[in-house]
C-alpha cells in the first residue's frame, strides 16, 4: 500500500487560505484555479482575484463543514437563517446573491434564500475557491455577490486511505473516511461522512425552546476519472445526502411546537475534456434532486400544525472551448438548464428554462505577460424574463516582481426565485397572507473593485482590495391594498435600492515552520430607500490565524482569533431605531500529532470564550473535542 501522498492534489501547497503565500508555492508547485475565468489558470497569474482555502488548511484548522471554513475569512460573513440554515454574505450582499458550486455544478435547495453550507462536509474537498463581486458575466443569475466553488479531491495513481473521527463534550460525533485508488489511467474514490449532535439551548437550560437544532447527517459520494492518452479525460461523480434537523419552538402565548426538517439531496455529474495542442474542449452535464419534508407539530393541539413537502430538481448541460491565439486566450461557451420547484407554499409548481452563451478574451500584453486584460460578456435567456446581458472588464498589471495591481468593472443580475414569484402563504392565527408577484423584474448591480498585492520581503506579503456595489430593483416585501376582508395582504415588489462599499486587507507572514495571517474587512452596507444600514451586516471584522508545522515530528498546531463588530437589527416599530448585536470575539485552537504508520490524534476547542447568545447571535457555545485520524 502506498502512502497518502499518492492521492495528494498537486495544487495543495498553501499554509494559509489566501493567495499570497509565495514560500509554499515556490517549494511545492503552483495552485491551479478555475472559478475566476472558467479555465485552469495558475493562481499567481489569474487576472481575477481568487481566494483559495486548501485541503491541508481545512484539516489543520479543525473545521468540519464549508460553513465553518468560510467563517474564518474576514471579508465573508456566515449568518443563520430563520430555519437554522447557514448562508454566506460577500461584500455586504446576503446569501441569496451568492452562487454555490461543486466542481462547477450549481447547487439547489435554498430555504428563504439560504443555501445551507453546513450540508457540505470537508471529507472530499481539495480546495474552496472564492471569487468576490458580480460573476454574472460567466455564471449568469445568482452570482451577483460572488461565487463559492467547492473543488473535490481528484484520485490519482496508488491507493490512499484516510479516516478521521471526532467526539466533543456534548457527545456530538463526526466520522469521515475516504479511500482512493488509481492505476493505468483509471482512478476512483469513495468518501463517506456521518455527523450527529444534540440540540443546543443558549437560554436558560431549563427552557423548552432550542437555540440550535439537533442534527443527523449521512453523506456518501463516489467519483471516477478515466484518462485516455494525452488527449481525452472523462470524469463522473455521484453523491447522496441525508440531513435530519430537529428543534423546539415556543410562541409568546406559551404554545410549544416540535419542528423537523428532513432533507435529502442526490446528484450526478459527468464531464469529458479533449486537450489539443492549443485548445481545450470541455463538455459536462449534471442532474440534482432535492426533497425537504417540514413538520411543525403543536403540542397538545393540531390547530397550528404544518406539514409541507418541497421538491426541486435541476438538469444542466454546458460546453466550452478555450484556446491560445498568439497573445490571446479566447474562450466561448454555452449553457442550458431546466429548474423546477414544487412546494405546498406555492400557488402553482414553478419551472423555468435558461439558456446562455458567453465569450471571454484574455489579452496578454508585454514581456512575460506583464499586463493581462480580460473582457467577458454573457447573454442569458430565461423563459420568464427574456434576455439579459452582463459584461465585465478585468485587468492585472505586474508592475514589478514584488508588486501586482488588479481591478475590474462588471454588472450582475439575480432573477426572482420561485417563492418571490409564486408564493401563497396564509397565517390565519396571526391574520395575514403573503402572495408572490409574477411580474417581478431581475435585480441588477454594478460593481467596481481594485487592489494590490505586494511582496514586501521574502517572508511577508501584503494585499488590499476595495469594492463598490450599486444595486437596483431589489425585491422586498410590500404591503398590498386592503381587499375588504380585514386580513393583512403582503406581496413582493421591485422597490429597493442598496449600496455596499468596503476595503479588505491581508498580511501573510511565513518563516520556516510558522505562519501568520492577519485580515481586516471594512464593509459599509446601506439601504438607500430606508436611509439606514442593511440589517445584520457587520461593519468591521478582524481575523488572525496562526499555524505551526513540524513534519519531521508529525506535529502541527493551529489557532484562530476572530472579532466581529456590532450588527444592526430593526426590531421596534421605529424603522430607524437599530438594535445592535453584541460584538463577537471567537477563539479556536487545535493541536495534532501524527505518529509513524500514518496514525495520529488531535485535541481542540471551538469558541473558547463562549461568544454568542440565543437571540441575535445564534452560534454554538464553547466546545471541547478530541479525535483520532489515520492516513495510509
Amino acid at each position: 500500500m502506498t502512502t497518502a501522498a499518492a492521492d495528494e492534489p498537486a495544487s495543495e501547497n498553501r499554509t494559509a487560505p489566501s493567495d499570497e503565500d509565495p514560500a509554499a508555492s515556490a517549494t511545492q508547485g503552483e495552485i491551479i484555479v478555475v472559478t475566476g475565468t472558467r479555465s485552469e489558470t495558475p493562481l499567481s497569474a489569474s487576472p481575477v482575484t481568487t481566494e483559495v482555502i486548501g485541503h491541508k488548511w481545512l484539516e489543520e484548522s479543525g473545521v468540519r463543514t464549508v460553513s465553518e471554513a468560510l467563517a474564518l475569512r474576514p471579508g465573508l460573513w456566515i449568518d443563520r437563517g430563520v430555519a437554522g440554515t447557514t448562508g454566506i454574505t460577500i461584500q455586504g450582499l446576503g446569501p441569496r446573491y451568492s452562487l454555490i458550486l461543486v466542481d462547477g455544478a450549481r447547487q439547489i435547495g435554498r430555504t428563504d434564500g439560504y443555501l445551507d453550507l453546513d450540508r457540505f462536509g470537508i471529507a472530499d474537498i481539495e480546495q474552496i475557491e472564492i471569487v468576490r463581486g458580480p460573476s454574472s458575466a460567466l455564471y449568469g443569475a445568482d452570482a451577483l455577490g460572488g461565487v463559492v466553488n467547492i473543488i473535490t479531491r481528484k484520485p490519482r495513481d496508488g491507493i490512499a486511505l484516510d479516516a478521521v473521527t471526532r467526539l466533543d463534550g456534548r457527545l456530538a460525533a463526526d466520522t469521515r473516511a475516504r479511500i482512493a485508488f488509481g492505476r493505468d489511467g483509471l482512478a476512483g474514490a469513495v468518501a463517506g461522512e456521518y455527523r450527529e449532535g444534540p440540540a443546543i439551548r443558549r437560554r436558560d437550560p431549563s427552557a423548552v425552546a432550542t437555540t440550535l437544532d439537533s442534527y443527523v447527517d449521512r453523506h456518501v459520494d463516489a467519483r471516477v476519472t478515466v484518462q485516455r492518452g494525452d488527449r481525452w479525460q472523462f470524469d463522473g461523480a455521484a453523491d447522496y445526502l441525508y440531513r435530519d434537523l430537529r428543534g423546539i419552538d415556543a410562541s409568546p402565548t406559551g404554545d410549544v411546537f416540535d419542528r423537523r426538517n428532513l432533507v435529502e439531496t442526490a446528484s450526478a455529474h459527468a464531464a469529458a475534456q479533449y486537450t489539443a495542442q492549443r485548445s481545450v474542449l470541455h463538455i459536462s452535464g449534471a442532474a440534482s434532486l432535492y426533497r425537504d419534508q417540514y413538520l411543525h407539530d403543536q403540542r397538545m393541539s393540531d390547530t397550528l400544525d404544518q406539514h409541507q413537502i418541497t421538491t426541486e430538481n435541476l438538469v444542466e448541460g454546458s460546453s466550452q472551448l478555450a484556446g491560445e491565439l498568439g497573445s490571446h486566450r479566447p474562450l466561448v461557451g454555452a449553457e442550458l438548464l431546466r429548474e423546477a420547484l414544487n412546494s405546498d407554499r406555492l400557488s402553482t409548481p414553478g419551472s423555468r428554462v435558461r439558456g446562455a452563451v458567453y465569450a471571454q478574451d484574455e489579452w496578454r500584453i508585454g514581456q512575460d505577460d506583464q499586463l493581462l486584460a480580460v473582457a467577458t460578456v454573457r447573454l442569458d435567456y430565461d423563459t420568464q424574463f427574456g434576455t439579459h446581458a452582463t459584461p465585465r472588464l478585468a485587468g492585472r498589471w505586474q508592475v514589478s516582481s514584488q508588486l501586482t495591481l488588479h481591478g475590474s468593472d462588471g454588472m450582475g443580475c439575480r432573477a426572482p426565485d420561485f417563492k418571490e414569484l409564486l408564493l401563497h402563504f396564509e397565517n390565519p392565527s396571526v391574520g395575514y397572507v403573503v402572495d408572490g408577484n409574477s411580474h417581478l423584474r431581475p435585480e441588477t448591480s454594478r460593481n467596481v473593485q481594485g487592489g494590490a498585492k505586494w511582496q514586501a520581503t521574502p517572508w511577508l506579503w501584503l494585499s488590499t482590495n476595495g469594492f463598490y456595489n450599486d444595486l437596483h430593483d431589489l425585491i422586498n416585501v410590500i404591503t398590498e391594498p386592503d381587499d375588504g376582508s380585514g386580513t393583512l395582504q403582503f406581496g413582493y415588489g421591485n422597490v429597493g435600492r442598496a449600496r455596499t462599499a468596503g476595503l479588505e486587507s491581508y498580511a501573510t507572514m511565513t518563516h520556516g515552520r510558522a505562519g501568520l495571517e492577519l485580515g481586516y474587512a471594512l464593509t459599509r452596507a446601506r439601504d438607500l430607500d430606508g436611509e439606514r444600514a442593511l440589517a445584520g451586516e457587520p461593519e468591521h471584522r478582524f481575523t488572525a490565524t496562526a499555524r505551526w508545522r513540524d513534519p519531521a515530528q508529525g506535529f502541527d498546531a493551529f489557532a484562530a482569533f476572530v472579532v466581529t463588530g456590532h450588527r444592526p437589527y430593526y426590531l421596534s416599530d421605529d424603522p430607524q431605531a437599530a438594535t445592535p448585536s453584541p460584538q463577537r470575539l471567537e477563539i479556536r485552537a487545535r493541536v495534532a500529532k501524527r505518529f509513524r504508520g500514518g496514525y495520529g490524534g488531535f485535541l481542540g476547542v471551538d469558541n473558547l470564550l463562549n461568544a454568542g447568545d440565543a437571540n441575535l447571535d445564534r452560534i454554538p457555545p464553547r466546545t471541547l473535542y478530541a479525535g483520532l485520524e489515520m492516513h495510509l
